[in-house]
């Protein structure tokens, strides 16, 4: 992890991606820990925080904003008896330090040339005033003002190396400007007058010298430091500073425009300036030889001595010095003269020299250019490296920077972009997306193949989904976009499964490894080992990420195995210790898994891996830690999925049931209720032996995704039965002791029957603590009975007693269900307000499964009771507006109906029953199928009524009340 100080707070993941920070004091702890190499006591840290009025209990307020802080940063926030500390992470402070000293020691041993690089490098991580959006913390104007200084300091040296470089006339115009902004600043006068006395300008520079001296007379009442008298005896004497030397270099010369990697630039070269050896490590087509190309000419166009080494011909080791040395132009080969250690004669040419060596492609001679390379850099001093490489080359003091794919949108921004949501409304979002790099790089790419291309809003959203993807590599979205000549950009997109085929052509002129996708690939493989090529393989099973022990057990692997993948930019580690694979290597490995003939091996081994996970999870959703399982099941939501579709696929009847068999309250509760009803049909439509298939499985899986019964989207009598196929089962095998959650079935079948007796007779059975979450549901259902039959305080009893043991167990889905329930209970009783509180209690309880609010369960009634009851309908009007779509866009039909409805109520308040009722006759098309059993439609037909009854429509009331009475609904609502 890297924290940036220098201009406004940044944090950077491992793999350059940076994490949002929140404003405000989340940042000043983040940057008040970064500043500190130790731990930082607490009351330091509140000291920092709240200078001046810290809350009353300000050490839980600083844990409340160190524990915001540590689901940012994981682990990395370390506490401790001294305080709390950054473990791993490096900050741009640091790398500024580092290069001044350098800077201050190059300038102390007159090396004018090692100390511009150290400057310069400085200088560049430099990104505005330091803790720029941290103003009104005092701990940051110190460090500010502090920070300042040093850098004003380097930025002198910086023109005192230029001035003995490139002569005064590159640094007089920065001088005079320093001059005027301090003219009592003496070292920056003696620089003035010195630049001046060389430029030919010395009555000018002996003016300057009298003015900073009478103006220190009269207003300090001093005389002249030594440094300014010494520039005066300078400019008399005459003195001035040496020219440059011109720099000889042979670099490539690109054809094209680098980018989307100023950044990337910016920092190698601050690394190079810091460190003598820097690696460039990524995964075969993300432009690491480009990146060292354009960082190596940068820095000759500043006159340094730069050569470039292009090792991907060389196949034999014992020619690396010559390489090198031809590189460096040796006039005769280092091996013509045999009694000489090669090696010795290439450190011999480059002793005394400042010079760096741009050395590419050096994976597959790893152990032999490390080796060379560290015997070079221990004995010639003035030699720096820029190696590029798939993996490190593993020499002490060297510097890896990981280069990744290019910048891709954010998928969320970029789909509500490319619908034209309200919250893309302010700004475009065809420039939004052009902003880029992976897709400026792929528009300016594919006008080379047709001049007439530009993104717009016509032809966005497939270029985004080419670029995506491609995973954003750049070699990828090159040889993509140089398709266009040929083809139209739908049909590249189309074909893009086939990739390795739809890239298989590109520049003549390219080296053999980079000219097709697969070649990229090809090269990277042909390194590797059996072991490794056969775990990069079956690493293919996973979708998506995976943590380190699924990626062992799954691919029958060490951790060394993995973590060496990573090493080889293969397998990319990601914040927070996951890993997983670009989509182009994936797609390359999985044809070698089945190669192999491991796919469907590795497919059940993954399955068999997940279901484990799902059975392990499923009694914590019931718990009080059930938000932590959610999230730990969310991070695997793909690899579930995936898994249950495979086996699907494959007719694994076995493993399908139970790996879905404990997936229904995740579903429910996380909002994927679509998704899990049509993979539970999936499954229960599988042909299978019954002596195969656990009966608890298939018990579970008969109830599993059945909540398109409670939207009216699934036909009551078909759920019905399936409910009595799981119940026989169930009943057959004693299961009810095992899994105490199947008695939800009899319950449930109870419930929508009507059967009050029989459902007592169920919760009377119900008494251990076992069987405490489905008592606490029973209750519910018992107190809506209690309710119709004309007893509420006993309905308010059993809802009180389901609310405490909900509360006792921590399980937030049955307090949400109660306290819906007990909000119902004071609607009815005219408290609304009471009830609006105990339906925000449930909603921000509901908001920690993580679903989106459109996805809740309970919204809809307090929308209601904000409709009928609050003070601005209109402003209701436009808050159900945009639920509404919020809505329709994640799926949740039920919701976006309902936000109609309540729309139709608000239209009314506000006295528009004309638009009311037109809004109810529309949302009436969009009603399910079984509307007798939807609550929605249920809300409809009640509104439906009341309006028809203002405006004396005796056919549609009537019409809207045989609706009512037709509705099989079991709960009043």
């Amino acid at each position: 992890m890297r924290v940036e100080l220098l201009g406004p707070l940044r944090v950077l993941d491992e793999d350059g991606t940076e994490v949002p920070i929140p404003a405000g004091r989340q940042r000043a702890l983040l940057a008040r820990l970064a500043l500190e190499r130790g731990a930082v006591p607490a009351a330091a840290l509140i000291g920092a925080v709240w200078p001046e009025d810290p809350p009353a209990n300000a050490g839980g307020a600083l844990h409340t904003q160190l524990s915001r802080l540590r689901g940012l940063l994981g682990d990395r926030l370390e506490s401790g008896p001294g305080g709390y500390r950054l473990a791993a992470a490096e900050t741009d402070i640091d790398a500024f330090e580092r290069l001044a000293a350098r800077t201050e020691a190059a300038s102390r041993e007159d090396r004018p040339a090692a100390a511009r690089a150290s400057a310069e490098a400085a200088l560049a991580l430099w990104r505005g005033p330091a803790l720029a959006d941290l103003d009104g913390y005092a701990f940051a104007e110190a460090a500010r003002t502090r920070l300042a200084m040093r850098r004003d300091t380097v930025a002198a040296l910086l023109l005192d190396a230029r001035m003995r470089l490139d002569g005064a006339d590159a640094v007089l115009a920065e001088l005079a400007a320093r001059h005027s902004a301090d003219v009592l600043n003496e070292p920056d006068a003696a620089r003035y007058m010195l630049a001046l006395a060389a430029a030919g300008r010395r009555a000018e520079a002996l003016a300057v010298f009298d003015t900073v001296r009478e103006r220190l007379a009269d207003e300090l009442g001093v005389d002249p430091s030594t440094v300014l008298r010494e520039a005066h005896l300078d400019v008399l004497r005459g003195v001035e500073p040496p020219a440059a030397p011109h720099r000889q270099h042979r670099l490539p010369e690109p054809l094209t425009a680098c980018i989307g990697r100023e950044a990337e630039i910016a920092a190698v070269t601050g690394l190079l300036g810091a460190n003598r050896l820097v690696t460039l490590t990524g995964p075969g087509g993300t432009g690491k030889t480009r990146l060292a190309v354009e960082t190596a000419n940068r820095l000759a166009a500043e006159d340094r001595e730069v050569r470039m080494v292009e090792l991907a011909p060389v196949t034999d080791p014992v020619r690396l010095p010559e390489v090198l040395g031809d590189a460096i132009g040796l006039g005769e080969s280092i091996l013509a003269r045999r009694s000489e250690d090669p090696r010795t004669r290439l450190t011999d040419a480059l002793r005394g020299r400042e010079l760096l060596l741009a050395v590419d492609n050096c994976e597959h001679l790893i152990e032999d250019v490390a080796e060379l390379l560290a015997h070079l850099l221990g004995r010639v001093p003035g030699l720096r490296v820029l190696a590029t490489s798939r993996e490190a080359l593993g020499i002490t003091g060297e510097a890896v920077f990981g280069v990744g794919p290019l910048p891709l949108p954010d998928s969320a921004l970029a789909d509500s972009a490319l619908a034209g949501s309200p919250a893309a409304a302010s700004a475009d979002p065809v420039a939004e997306l052009r902003s880029h790099a992976a897709i400026a790089l792929f528009e300016e790419r594919a006008r080379q193949s047709d001049p007439g291309f530009g993104i717009d809003a016509s032809n966005a959203e497939a270029v985004l989904q080419v670029c995506v993807a491609l995973d954003g590599l750049p070699l990828a979205i090159e040889l993509a976009a140089a398709r266009l000549r040929s083809m139209s950009l739908a049909d590249l997109s189309a074909r893009l499964p086939e990739r390795f085929d739809l890239l298989g052509r590109g520049p003549r002129t390219a080296e053999p490894r980079q000219r097709t996708l697969r070649a990229v690939v090809d090269w990277s493989w042909d390194l590797l080992d059996p072991v490794e090529r056969l775990v990069l393989a079956r690493m293919s099973v996973f979708s998506g990420s995976t943590d380190l022990a699924a990626a062992c057990e799954v691919c029958s692997a060490n951790a060394d195995d993995i973590t060496g993948l990573v090493e080889k930019s293969l397998v990319q580690r990601l914040p927070g210790g996951r890993y997983r694979l670009l989509e182009t290597v994936r797609e390359y490995a999985a044809a070698r898994l089945a190669e192999a003939g491991e796919t469907a091996e590795r497919f059940e081994r993954h399955a068999e891996h997940y279901a484990a996970l799902a059975e392990e999870a499923e009694p914590h959703l019931m718990r009080a830690e059930q938000v932590e399982w959610l999230e730990r099941l969310g991070t695997e939501h793909a690899n579930l999925f995936a898994a249950i579709r495979r086996m699907v696929a494959a007719g694994n009847a076995r493993v399908a049931f139970r790996a879905i068999a404990p997936l229904s309250w995740y579903w429910w509760m996380r909002g994927y209720r679509e998704e899990g009803m049509e993979l539970a049909r999936q499954v229960r439509a599988m042909p299978f032996d019954p002596a195969h298939v656990d009966p608890l499985h298939r018990a579970k899986v008969s109830m599993a995704g059945s909540w398109g019964l409670w939207s009216g989207r699934s036909d009551p009598a078909e759920v019905d039965a399936e409910f009595a196929a799981a119940q026989r089962i169930s009943e057959e095998h004693g299961l009810y002791e095992v899994e105490p959650l199947l008695q939800m079935i009899p319950m449930i079948r109870a419930m929508i029957a009507g059967d009050a007796s029989r459902l007592r007779e169920i919760m009377a059975g119900l008494g251990d603590e076992k069987h405490a979450w489905v008592r606490g549901i029973g209750l519910l259902f018992v107190s809506e009975f209690s309710y119709r039959s004309g007893r509420p305080e006993e309905a308010a009893a059993e809802l009180a007693e389901s609310n405490r043991i909900f509360a006792s167990l921590g399980e937030r889905f049955g307090l949400i269900l109660s306290w819906q329930g007990l909000a119902a209970d004071r609607m009815a009783a005219g408290d609304y307000l009471g009830a609006r509180g105990l339906l925000l209690r449930a909603i921000a309880a509901e908001a920690e499964f993580g679903a989106d609010l459109a996805d809740s369960v309970i919204a809809d009634l307090l929308w209601r009771i904000d409709a009928e009851h609050g003070d601005d309908p209109e402003a209701m009007l436009e808050r159900m507006r945009a639920q509404r779509e919020r809505a329709e866009r994640i799926g949740n039909a039920e919701n976006a109906l309902a936000t109609r409805t309540v729309a139709a109520i608000c239209l009314r308040r506000m006295g528009k029953t004309d638009e009311a009722l037109r809004e109810l006759l529309d949302a009436e098309r969009d009603l399910p199928r079984f509307q007798h059993f939807s609550e929605v439609a249920m809300q409809l037909y009640r509104q439906l009524a009341a309006i028809a009854r203002e405006q004396g429509d005796p056919d549609l009331e009537a019409r809207a009340a045989s609706m009512l009475e037709q509705s099989t609904w079991p709960f009043s609502s």
